[in-house]
């Protein structure tokens, strides 16, 4: 590594409850930048003094940005609603000695993708499917007119039979410091 420009810190440097996002570069920006999303408390002096010590990357200069965000509205009584504002976003944009450039994006995301997020989506795809063909043929079928699945029937029975009985079990026996004063 080059002989150092600055003084570095000292100081040590404990991140348990911040995160640093390392954020993909613009198009037009040149590959020996890099721009992260940082936490408010963060300033030059430490992204320079993590990215060294860290990941033994020199930085030659830093810029910060604060991005204001919309207001939200925020309901404090029923009548009355008040707009907040939430916290910005800072981010930084670093110098670096040495370029860096992103690798490309893989075409086929199927390795990272777990099993159930496909079924998932491959359930909401159809169910969307469905929804819009009946929205298209103008055939949307009330709740009464869908015909019950046969689990469901045999739950309505039991609990008619409930209803006019009145003796209910499920066949587990209770401890008996909750059947004592009964």
């Amino acid at each position: 590594m080059a002989s150092k420009l600055f003084k570095t810190g000292t100081k040590q440097v404990f991140l348990p409850h911040q995160t640093i996002v390392f954020m993909r570069s613009r198009q037009n920006e040149p590959p020996n930048f890099a721009t992260f999303k940082v936490p408010l408390t963060f300033n030059k002096l430490d992204i320079r003094d993590y990215l060294l010590h860290a990941y033994n990357v020199p930085v030659l200069s830093v810029r910060s940005q604060l991005s204001q965000r919309r207001p939200k509205k925020k309901n404090v009584t029923s009548k009355n609603v008040r707009a907040v504002r939430p916290p910005p976003i800072k981010t930084m944009t670093v110098e670096l000695q040495k370029p860096f450039v992103w690798p490309k994006a893989p075409k086929d995301s199927t390795p990272w993708v777990p099993e159930m997020t496909r079924l998932r989506n491959a359930t909401n795809e159809r169910r969307e499917a469905q929804e819009q063909k009946l929205v298209k043929t103008g055939n949307v079928r009330l709740r009464d007119e869908v015909s019950l699945r046969p689990e469901r029937v045999a739950l309505k029975k039991e609990a008619q039979r409930v209803l006019k009985e009145g003796n209910w079990e499920n066949g587990q026996t209770l401890d008996p410091k909750f059947t004592e004063g009964k």
